[in-house]
Protein backbone atom coordinates (compact mmCIF):
# COMPACT_ATOMS: atom_id res chain seq x y z
CA UNK A 1 0.00 0.00 0.00
CA UNK A 2 1.68 3.35 -0.90
CA UNK A 3 1.54 6.10 1.70
CA UNK A 4 -0.98 8.21 -0.46
CA UNK A 5 -4.12 6.09 -0.08
CA UNK A 6 -5.03 2.45 -0.25
CA UNK A 7 -7.57 1.06 -1.85
CA UNK A 8 -9.62 -2.14 -0.95
CA UNK A 9 -12.02 -4.03 -3.13
CA UNK A 10 -14.83 -5.59 -1.82
CA UNK A 11 -14.78 -9.66 -2.49
CA UNK A 12 -12.58 -11.68 0.04
CA UNK A 13 -10.11 -8.81 0.62
CA UNK A 14 -8.61 -8.29 4.17
CA UNK A 15 -8.66 -4.64 5.62
CA UNK A 16 -7.55 -3.54 9.10
CA UNK A 17 -7.84 -7.52 9.85
CA UNK A 18 -11.62 -7.47 8.61
CA UNK A 19 -12.52 -9.21 5.85
CA UNK A 20 -14.75 -7.01 3.47
CA UNK A 21 -17.17 -8.58 0.75
CA UNK A 22 -19.93 -8.25 -1.24
CA UNK A 23 -22.67 -9.85 0.40
CA UNK A 24 -25.67 -11.45 -1.41
CA UNK A 25 -28.71 -9.82 -2.76
CA UNK A 26 -30.83 -11.46 0.26
CA UNK A 27 -28.40 -9.77 2.75
CA UNK A 28 -29.10 -6.60 1.22
CA UNK A 29 -32.84 -6.91 1.09
CA UNK A 30 -32.68 -7.52 5.06
CA UNK A 31 -31.32 -4.32 5.53
CA UNK A 32 -32.77 -2.47 3.10
CA UNK A 33 -36.31 -3.35 3.94
CA UNK A 34 -35.39 -2.66 7.92
CA UNK A 35 -33.08 -5.84 8.64
CA UNK A 36 -36.67 -7.95 7.92
CA UNK A 37 -34.36 -10.96 9.39
CA UNK A 38 -35.95 -9.34 12.50
CA UNK A 39 -39.21 -8.80 11.64
CA UNK A 40 -41.50 -7.62 8.35
CA UNK A 41 -41.67 -4.04 7.09
CA UNK A 42 -40.61 -3.06 9.78
CA UNK A 43 -39.28 -4.21 13.34
CA UNK A 44 -41.94 -6.41 15.16
CA UNK A 45 -40.84 -6.99 18.48
CA UNK A 46 -42.95 -9.73 21.36
CA UNK A 47 -44.26 -7.35 24.21
CA UNK A 48 -42.58 -10.46 26.05
CA UNK A 49 -38.75 -10.24 24.81
CA UNK A 50 -36.29 -9.54 27.20
CA UNK A 51 -33.93 -6.12 27.14
CA UNK A 52 -31.40 -4.43 29.35
CA UNK A 53 -33.89 -1.77 29.73
CA UNK A 54 -37.27 -2.43 31.39
CA UNK A 55 -40.40 -1.25 31.18
CA UNK A 56 -40.49 1.31 33.84
CA UNK A 57 -44.11 2.76 34.58
CA UNK A 58 -45.22 5.00 32.51
CA UNK A 59 -44.57 9.12 33.79
CA UNK A 60 -48.08 9.74 34.81
CA UNK A 61 -50.70 7.56 36.61
CA UNK A 62 -54.12 7.51 35.15
CA UNK A 63 -57.44 5.05 36.03
CA UNK A 64 -57.84 2.23 33.45
CA UNK A 65 -59.63 3.17 30.39
CA UNK A 66 -60.89 0.59 28.43
CA UNK A 67 -57.24 -0.69 27.30
CA UNK A 68 -54.22 0.79 28.70
CA UNK A 69 -50.83 -0.13 27.66
CA UNK A 70 -47.02 1.02 28.70
CA UNK A 71 -44.17 0.75 27.50
CA UNK A 72 -40.36 2.06 26.54
CA UNK A 73 -38.94 2.48 23.10
CA UNK A 74 -34.98 1.58 23.12
CA UNK A 75 -32.35 2.22 21.02
CA UNK A 76 -30.10 -0.47 21.12
CA UNK A 77 -27.93 1.35 18.53
CA UNK A 78 -26.75 3.08 20.99
CA UNK A 79 -27.50 1.50 24.04
CA UNK A 80 -30.20 4.22 25.21
CA UNK A 81 -33.68 5.34 25.41
CA UNK A 82 -34.99 6.76 22.34
CA UNK A 83 -36.95 10.12 24.10
CA UNK A 84 -39.35 11.85 21.90
CA UNK A 85 -40.84 9.14 19.93
CA UNK A 86 -44.39 9.13 18.42
CA UNK A 87 -46.16 5.98 19.53
CA UNK A 88 -49.67 5.20 18.37
CA UNK A 89 -51.88 2.63 18.43
CA UNK A 90 -54.13 0.49 15.48
CA UNK A 91 -57.45 1.01 15.64
CA UNK A 92 -57.59 2.62 19.13
CA UNK A 93 -56.99 6.06 18.42
CA UNK A 94 -54.51 6.65 20.90
CA UNK A 95 -51.30 8.28 20.43
CA UNK A 96 -48.57 9.31 22.82
CA UNK A 97 -44.90 10.63 23.03
CA UNK A 98 -42.10 9.02 24.85
CA UNK A 99 -40.23 10.67 28.04
CA UNK A 100 -36.81 11.18 28.70
CA UNK A 101 -36.38 7.49 29.65
CA UNK A 102 -38.27 6.28 27.31
CA UNK A 103 -41.37 5.59 28.64
CA UNK A 104 -44.74 6.37 27.42
CA UNK A 105 -48.86 5.55 28.07
CA UNK A 106 -51.64 4.38 25.50
CA UNK A 107 -55.02 4.98 26.58
CA UNK A 108 -57.23 3.37 23.87
CA UNK A 109 -61.13 3.49 23.57
CA UNK A 110 -60.79 -0.29 22.87
CA UNK A 111 -58.56 -3.19 22.69
CA UNK A 112 -55.24 -2.17 21.95
CA UNK A 113 -53.52 -5.30 19.86
CA UNK A 114 -50.80 -3.57 18.41
CA UNK A 115 -48.51 -0.64 18.75
CA UNK A 116 -45.74 1.62 16.54
CA UNK A 117 -43.30 3.77 16.90
CA UNK A 118 -41.77 6.74 14.63
CA UNK A 119 -38.79 8.82 15.07
CA UNK A 120 -36.28 10.39 12.79
CA UNK A 121 -33.08 8.13 14.25
CA UNK A 122 -35.71 5.28 13.03
CA UNK A 123 -35.51 6.91 9.17
CA UNK A 124 -31.98 7.89 9.51
CA UNK A 125 -31.22 4.13 9.99
CA UNK A 126 -33.63 2.81 7.63
CA UNK A 127 -35.98 1.16 9.88
CA UNK A 128 -38.59 3.02 9.49
CA UNK A 129 -40.70 2.11 12.44
CA UNK A 130 -40.96 -0.05 15.31
CA UNK A 131 -43.60 -2.17 15.93
CA UNK A 132 -45.07 -4.42 18.97
CA UNK A 133 -48.02 -6.80 18.62
CA UNK A 134 -49.78 -7.90 22.14
CA UNK A 135 -48.80 -11.29 23.86
CA UNK A 136 -51.64 -13.72 22.80
CA UNK A 137 -53.72 -14.08 25.76
CA UNK A 138 -52.80 -11.40 27.74
CA UNK A 139 -55.01 -9.60 29.65
CA UNK A 140 -52.93 -6.70 30.37
CA UNK A 141 -50.28 -5.05 28.48
CA UNK A 142 -47.74 -2.79 30.84
CA UNK A 143 -44.16 -4.43 29.87
CA UNK A 144 -44.65 -2.96 26.07
CA UNK A 145 -41.10 -3.20 24.56
CA UNK A 146 -39.95 -1.55 20.74
CA UNK A 147 -36.31 -1.73 20.36
CA UNK A 148 -33.91 -1.50 17.28
CA UNK A 149 -31.52 -4.25 16.91
CA UNK A 150 -28.02 -4.25 18.54
CA UNK A 151 -25.25 -3.29 15.74
CA UNK A 152 -23.87 -7.37 16.74
CA UNK A 153 -27.13 -8.43 15.83
CA UNK A 154 -27.44 -6.31 12.51
CA UNK A 155 -23.77 -7.32 11.80
CA UNK A 156 -24.36 -10.88 11.96
CA UNK A 157 -27.25 -10.73 9.72
CA UNK A 158 -25.35 -8.02 7.07
CA UNK A 159 -21.90 -8.47 7.46
CA UNK A 160 -21.62 -12.42 7.74
CA UNK A 161 -18.06 -11.82 9.40
CA UNK A 162 -17.41 -11.41 13.39
CA UNK A 163 -17.49 -7.84 14.36
CA UNK A 164 -13.59 -6.11 15.22
CA UNK A 165 -12.86 -4.96 18.43
CA UNK A 166 -11.70 -1.81 16.45
CA UNK A 167 -14.16 1.24 16.25
CA UNK A 168 -14.43 0.29 12.36
CA UNK A 169 -17.45 -1.42 12.87
CA UNK A 170 -20.31 0.92 11.36
CA UNK A 171 -22.86 -0.26 8.94
CA UNK A 172 -23.58 2.15 5.61
CA UNK A 173 -26.79 0.79 3.69
CA UNK A 174 -28.21 2.30 0.62
CA UNK A 175 -29.00 2.20 -2.62
CA UNK A 176 -28.42 4.32 -6.11
CA UNK A 177 -30.75 5.71 -8.45
CA UNK A 178 -31.02 7.74 -11.77
CA UNK A 179 -31.77 11.50 -11.25
CA UNK A 180 -35.40 10.49 -12.63
CA UNK A 181 -35.59 9.03 -9.20
CA UNK A 182 -36.80 5.73 -9.73
CA UNK A 183 -34.38 4.17 -12.04
CA UNK A 184 -32.32 1.78 -9.86
CA UNK A 185 -28.71 1.24 -11.01
CA UNK A 186 -26.88 -2.43 -10.94
CA UNK A 187 -22.98 -3.09 -10.49
CA UNK A 188 -22.00 1.01 -9.69
CA UNK A 189 -18.95 1.16 -7.60
CA UNK A 190 -20.07 2.68 -4.15
CA UNK A 191 -16.52 4.46 -2.13
CA UNK A 192 -16.58 4.87 1.43
CA UNK A 193 -13.59 7.30 2.24
CA UNK A 194 -12.17 8.30 5.39
CA UNK A 195 -9.02 9.65 7.04
CA UNK A 196 -7.28 8.01 9.90
CA UNK A 197 -4.26 9.22 11.52
CA UNK A 198 -1.01 6.81 11.35
CA UNK A 199 -0.03 6.32 14.86
CA UNK A 200 3.81 6.58 14.51
CA UNK A 201 3.92 9.65 12.12
CA UNK A 202 0.79 11.47 13.22
CA UNK A 203 0.24 12.06 9.38
CA UNK A 204 -2.87 11.22 8.05
CA UNK A 205 -3.62 8.43 5.47
CA UNK A 206 -7.10 8.46 3.50
CA UNK A 207 -8.17 4.74 3.61
CA UNK A 208 -11.30 3.73 1.56
CA UNK A 209 -13.98 0.96 1.58
CA UNK A 210 -15.68 -0.41 -1.83
CA UNK A 211 -19.39 -2.30 -2.50
CA UNK A 212 -20.89 -2.71 -5.42
CA UNK A 213 -24.67 -2.53 -6.16
CA UNK A 214 -27.17 -5.67 -6.53
CA UNK A 215 -29.26 -6.50 -9.13
CA UNK A 216 -32.14 -3.69 -7.11
CA UNK A 217 -29.71 -1.30 -6.79
CA UNK A 218 -29.10 -1.80 -3.12
CA UNK A 219 -25.46 -1.79 -1.50
CA UNK A 220 -24.16 -2.79 1.97
CA UNK A 221 -20.97 -1.29 3.65
CA UNK A 222 -19.40 -2.86 6.84
CA UNK A 223 -16.30 -1.52 8.58
CA UNK A 224 -16.68 1.57 8.37
CA UNK A 225 -15.78 4.00 11.31
CA UNK A 226 -18.32 4.26 14.31
CA UNK A 227 -17.06 7.79 15.11
CA UNK A 228 -16.52 10.76 12.79
CA UNK A 229 -17.61 11.55 8.91
CA UNK A 230 -17.05 9.58 6.00
CA UNK A 231 -17.14 10.69 2.11
CA UNK A 232 -19.28 8.28 0.30
CA UNK A 233 -18.94 8.79 -3.50
CA UNK A 234 -21.66 6.71 -6.00
CA UNK A 235 -19.58 5.85 -9.59
CA UNK A 236 -21.33 3.97 -12.58
CA UNK A 237 -20.63 3.94 -16.54
CA UNK A 238 -21.30 7.79 -17.31
CA UNK A 239 -22.82 8.47 -13.90
CA UNK A 240 -21.63 9.21 -10.62
CA UNK A 241 -22.67 11.38 -7.56
CA UNK A 242 -20.64 13.94 -6.05
CA UNK A 243 -18.97 13.22 -2.60
CA UNK A 244 -21.59 12.69 0.45
CA UNK A 245 -20.65 13.23 3.68
CA UNK A 246 -22.04 10.73 6.47
CA UNK A 247 -21.54 11.11 10.27
CA UNK A 248 -21.84 8.28 12.50
CA UNK A 249 -21.82 9.68 15.57
CA UNK A 250 -22.63 7.18 18.48
CA UNK A 251 -25.35 5.24 16.36
CA UNK A 252 -23.00 2.48 14.14
CA UNK A 253 -25.72 2.25 11.46
CA UNK A 254 -26.84 4.71 8.57
CA UNK A 255 -28.58 5.10 5.21
CA UNK A 256 -28.04 6.81 2.44
CA UNK A 257 -29.93 6.32 -1.07
CA UNK A 258 -27.73 8.13 -3.66
CA UNK A 259 -28.64 9.81 -7.04
CA UNK A 260 -25.73 9.45 -9.71
CA UNK A 261 -26.02 11.70 -12.56
CA UNK A 262 -24.36 12.13 -16.42
CA UNK A 263 -21.08 13.00 -16.33
CA UNK A 264 -20.85 14.07 -19.97
CA UNK A 265 -23.70 16.25 -21.84
CA UNK A 266 -24.44 20.24 -22.29
CA UNK A 267 -24.01 22.16 -19.38
CA UNK A 268 -26.73 24.44 -20.31
CA UNK A 269 -29.34 21.34 -19.62
CA UNK A 270 -28.16 21.18 -15.90
CA UNK A 271 -30.89 22.42 -13.81
CA UNK A 272 -31.24 25.23 -11.25
CA UNK A 273 -30.94 25.10 -7.72
CA UNK A 274 -33.32 27.51 -5.23
CA UNK A 275 -33.49 28.16 -1.78
CA UNK A 276 -33.56 30.41 1.15
CA UNK A 277 -31.14 30.68 4.10
CA UNK A 278 -33.02 32.01 7.24
CA UNK A 279 -31.28 32.78 10.75
CA UNK A 280 -32.56 30.86 14.03
CA UNK A 281 -35.78 33.85 13.95
CA UNK A 282 -36.74 32.70 11.07
CA UNK A 283 -36.20 35.82 8.84
CA UNK A 284 -34.31 35.89 5.80
CA UNK A 285 -30.27 36.07 6.31
CA UNK A 286 -28.96 38.49 3.40
CA UNK A 287 -25.00 37.78 2.39
CA UNK A 288 -24.75 33.80 3.16
CA UNK A 289 -22.20 32.30 0.59
CA UNK A 290 -23.62 29.10 -0.69
CA UNK A 291 -21.72 26.75 -3.12
CA UNK A 292 -22.51 23.06 -3.88
CA UNK A 293 -20.28 20.05 -4.81
CA UNK A 294 -19.48 19.82 -8.78
CA UNK A 295 -19.78 23.56 -9.08
CA UNK A 296 -16.80 25.81 -9.24
CA UNK A 297 -18.23 29.25 -8.29
CA UNK A 298 -20.52 30.25 -5.56
CA UNK A 299 -23.42 32.82 -4.78
CA UNK A 300 -24.22 35.51 -2.15
CA UNK A 301 -28.16 35.39 -0.62
CA UNK A 302 -29.73 38.71 -1.62
CA UNK A 303 -31.63 40.87 1.29
CA UNK A 304 -34.50 37.92 0.96
CA UNK A 305 -32.13 34.99 2.32
CA UNK A 306 -32.90 33.64 -1.37
CA UNK A 307 -30.16 32.09 -4.04
CA UNK A 308 -30.51 30.37 -7.23
CA UNK A 309 -27.11 28.48 -8.30
CA UNK A 310 -27.43 27.69 -12.05
CA UNK A 311 -26.07 25.19 -14.10
CA UNK A 312 -25.56 22.32 -10.86
CA UNK A 313 -24.06 18.76 -12.32
CA UNK A 314 -26.95 16.24 -11.12
CA UNK A 315 -26.65 13.45 -8.50
CA UNK A 316 -26.24 13.64 -4.88
CA UNK A 317 -24.48 16.46 -3.63
CA UNK A 318 -23.36 18.39 -0.48
CA UNK A 319 -24.33 22.11 -0.47
CA UNK A 320 -22.41 24.53 1.69
CA UNK A 321 -23.69 27.73 3.17
CA UNK A 322 -21.50 29.87 5.83
CA UNK A 323 -22.18 33.31 6.64
CA UNK A 324 -20.43 35.94 9.16
CA UNK A 325 -21.57 35.12 12.83
CA UNK A 326 -22.95 31.96 12.02
CA UNK A 327 -21.79 28.21 11.95
CA UNK A 328 -20.93 27.02 8.81
CA UNK A 329 -23.97 24.49 7.56
CA UNK A 330 -23.55 21.53 5.10
CA UNK A 331 -26.41 19.21 4.05
CA UNK A 332 -27.05 17.02 0.84
CA UNK A 333 -29.40 17.30 -1.52
CA UNK A 334 -30.43 15.14 -4.68
CA UNK A 335 -30.27 17.26 -8.22
CA UNK A 336 -32.87 15.89 -10.00
CA UNK A 337 -33.82 15.69 -14.35
CA UNK A 338 -37.16 17.46 -12.88
CA UNK A 339 -39.04 18.47 -9.44
CA UNK A 340 -35.49 19.30 -7.61
CA UNK A 341 -37.47 20.80 -4.34
CA UNK A 342 -36.67 24.21 -3.32
CA UNK A 343 -34.25 24.27 0.03
CA UNK A 344 -34.76 26.23 2.84
CA UNK A 345 -31.90 26.31 5.34
CA UNK A 346 -31.68 27.63 9.07
CA UNK A 347 -28.60 28.92 10.13
CA UNK A 348 -27.53 28.56 13.55
CA UNK A 349 -25.35 31.46 16.03
CA UNK A 350 -21.92 30.94 16.30
CA UNK A 351 -20.42 29.59 19.54
CA UNK A 352 -19.45 33.04 21.44
CA UNK A 353 -17.03 32.39 24.43
CA UNK A 354 -18.18 34.20 28.02
CA UNK A 355 -16.06 36.93 28.69
CA UNK A 356 -15.38 38.29 25.16
CA UNK A 357 -18.82 40.08 24.68
CA UNK A 358 -16.73 43.20 24.00
CA UNK A 359 -14.78 41.63 20.71
CA UNK A 360 -16.42 42.03 17.35
CA UNK A 361 -16.56 38.98 15.44
CA UNK A 362 -16.36 40.14 11.75
CA UNK A 363 -16.46 36.38 10.25
CA UNK A 364 -16.64 32.88 11.59
CA UNK A 365 -16.34 30.26 9.37
CA UNK A 366 -15.56 26.20 9.48
CA UNK A 367 -13.79 25.68 6.77
CA UNK A 368 -11.09 22.78 6.94
CA UNK A 369 -7.45 23.81 6.92
CA UNK A 370 -6.49 21.87 4.21
CA UNK A 371 -9.22 23.41 1.79
CA UNK A 372 -8.18 27.34 3.36
CA UNK A 373 -4.78 27.08 2.96
CA UNK A 374 -5.28 25.47 -0.49
CA UNK A 375 -7.57 28.27 -1.84
CA UNK A 376 -4.34 31.08 -0.33
CA UNK A 377 -1.57 29.33 -2.48
CA UNK A 378 -4.14 29.57 -5.47
CA UNK A 379 -4.43 33.08 -5.25
CA UNK A 380 -1.02 33.73 -4.34
CA UNK A 381 -0.15 32.44 -7.63
CA UNK A 382 3.25 30.51 -7.11
CA UNK A 383 2.40 27.54 -8.58
CA UNK A 384 0.76 25.91 -11.56
CA UNK A 385 -2.45 24.78 -11.15
CA UNK A 386 -5.14 22.07 -12.87
CA UNK A 387 -8.92 22.25 -11.69
CA UNK A 388 -11.62 19.35 -12.54
CA UNK A 389 -12.75 20.80 -15.87
CA UNK A 390 -9.07 21.15 -17.12
CA UNK A 391 -8.99 17.27 -16.45
CA UNK A 392 -11.72 16.66 -17.98
CA UNK A 393 -11.50 19.15 -21.19
CA UNK A 394 -7.53 17.09 -21.21
CA UNK A 395 -9.52 13.78 -21.69
CA UNK A 396 -7.14 12.02 -18.83
CA UNK A 397 -4.91 13.21 -16.01
CA UNK A 398 -1.63 12.27 -18.21
CA UNK A 399 -2.76 14.73 -20.79
CA UNK A 400 -3.49 17.36 -18.32
CA UNK A 401 -0.55 17.23 -16.99
CA UNK A 402 1.60 17.57 -20.09
CA UNK A 403 0.40 20.73 -21.00
CA UNK A 404 2.12 22.02 -17.38
CA UNK A 405 5.60 23.38 -18.63
CA UNK A 406 8.53 21.74 -16.86
CA UNK A 407 6.66 18.40 -16.33
CA UNK A 408 7.95 15.15 -18.45
CA UNK A 409 5.12 12.77 -18.51
CA UNK A 410 5.58 9.72 -20.43
CA UNK A 411 4.39 6.20 -19.92
CA UNK A 412 5.68 4.15 -17.00
CA UNK A 413 8.56 2.16 -17.97
CA UNK A 414 7.86 -1.40 -17.84
CA UNK A 415 4.24 -0.61 -18.19
CA UNK A 416 2.04 -1.88 -20.81
CA UNK A 417 -0.93 0.05 -20.05
CA UNK A 418 -0.65 3.55 -21.86
CA UNK A 419 -2.87 4.95 -19.05
CA UNK A 420 -0.34 4.31 -16.55
CA UNK A 421 2.29 6.99 -16.92
CA UNK A 422 5.49 8.65 -14.72
CA UNK A 423 5.92 12.42 -13.79
CA UNK A 424 9.24 13.67 -14.14
CA UNK A 425 10.96 16.98 -14.03
CA UNK A 426 13.60 18.78 -15.73
CA UNK A 427 16.98 18.78 -13.71
CA UNK A 428 17.83 21.65 -11.80
CA UNK A 429 21.27 20.45 -10.31
CA UNK A 430 24.00 20.25 -12.35
CA UNK A 431 24.44 17.04 -14.90
CA UNK A 432 21.09 16.13 -14.04
CA UNK A 433 18.55 15.88 -16.86
CA UNK A 434 15.64 14.55 -15.43
CA UNK A 435 15.07 13.77 -12.04
CA UNK A 436 11.12 11.93 -10.00
CA UNK A 437 9.00 14.51 -9.04
CA UNK A 438 7.92 14.66 -5.42
CA UNK A 439 4.20 13.20 -5.00
CA UNK A 440 1.32 14.02 -2.67
CA UNK A 441 -2.48 13.22 -2.24
CA UNK A 442 -4.21 14.78 -0.07
CA UNK A 443 -1.15 16.66 1.24
CA UNK A 444 0.55 13.05 2.51
CA UNK A 445 3.46 11.54 0.39
CA UNK A 446 2.19 9.37 -2.53
CA UNK A 447 3.84 6.83 -5.13
CA UNK A 448 3.03 6.95 -8.50
CA UNK A 449 1.15 3.89 -8.16
CA UNK A 450 -1.00 5.50 -5.64
CA UNK A 451 -1.68 8.01 -8.26
CA UNK A 452 -2.53 5.30 -10.80
CA UNK A 453 -5.35 4.37 -8.76
CA UNK A 454 -6.75 7.59 -8.37
CA UNK A 455 -9.70 7.72 -10.90
CA UNK A 456 -9.56 11.40 -12.98
CA UNK A 457 -13.54 12.02 -11.88
CA UNK A 458 -12.48 11.83 -8.31
CA UNK A 459 -9.49 14.55 -8.66
CA UNK A 460 -10.88 18.31 -7.48
CA UNK A 461 -7.23 19.83 -8.69
CA UNK A 462 -3.80 19.32 -9.13
CA UNK A 463 -0.48 21.85 -7.91
CA UNK A 464 2.56 21.95 -9.11
CA UNK A 465 5.54 23.66 -8.18
CA UNK A 466 8.49 23.99 -9.83
CA UNK A 467 11.19 22.85 -7.13
CA UNK A 468 11.08 22.42 -3.63
CA UNK A 469 11.92 25.90 -3.34
CA UNK A 470 9.13 27.20 -4.43
CA UNK A 471 6.85 24.56 -2.32
CA UNK A 472 4.95 25.43 0.65
CA UNK A 473 6.12 23.65 3.90
CA UNK A 474 3.14 21.05 3.92
CA UNK A 475 4.95 19.63 0.92
CA UNK A 476 8.24 20.79 1.22
CA UNK A 477 8.89 18.74 4.60
CA UNK A 478 9.17 15.52 2.79
CA UNK A 479 11.23 16.90 -0.18
CA UNK A 480 14.87 16.45 -0.26
CA UNK A 481 15.54 16.53 -3.94
CA UNK A 482 15.47 20.28 -6.21
CA UNK A 483 12.73 18.10 -8.33
CA UNK A 484 8.80 19.53 -9.19
CA UNK A 485 6.44 19.15 -6.51
CA UNK A 486 2.58 17.60 -7.74
CA UNK A 487 -0.25 18.09 -5.63
CA UNK A 488 -2.94 15.89 -6.49
CA UNK A 489 -6.47 16.76 -4.35
CA UNK A 490 -9.57 14.66 -4.50
CA UNK A 491 -12.90 15.88 -3.70
CA UNK A 492 -12.69 14.19 0.03
CA UNK A 493 -9.34 16.15 0.88
CA UNK A 494 -10.99 19.60 -0.61
CA UNK A 495 -14.35 19.05 1.18
CA UNK A 496 -15.25 22.38 2.43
Amino acid sequence: MGYGRSRRTHRAVIFNGMQIFHVSRLNIALVMTGLSALGASAIVVNAASAHAASAAPGPQSVAIAPDTVRGVVFDSLTNAPLADAFVTAEGANATATTDSLGRFLLVGEQRITRITAFHEALDQTGFGALVAARPAGAERWTDAMLSTPSIATIWTNTCRMEMPATSNRAVLVGSATLPDNRTRISGASIRVQYQVILPRTGLSQVEELEAVTDSLGSFVVCGAPAFGEVAVIGLSTQVQSGAVRVAFDARPLQRLDLILGPVDGPVSRWPTITGTVLDEAGAPLAGATVEIDGRDSAVITGANGAFSLREVPLGSRMLTVQAPGFTALASPVHVLYENTPSTSITMQKAFVIAGLEGIQVTERTTIRRSRREFEERREAGIAQFIDSTDIQLAGSLQAALAGIPGLIVEKALGETDSSRFDIQSRGRNLGVQTCQAALFIDGVPAKIFDVWAVRPSEVAAIEVYRSEAFAPALFAQYVETDCAVVGFWTRFGLRP
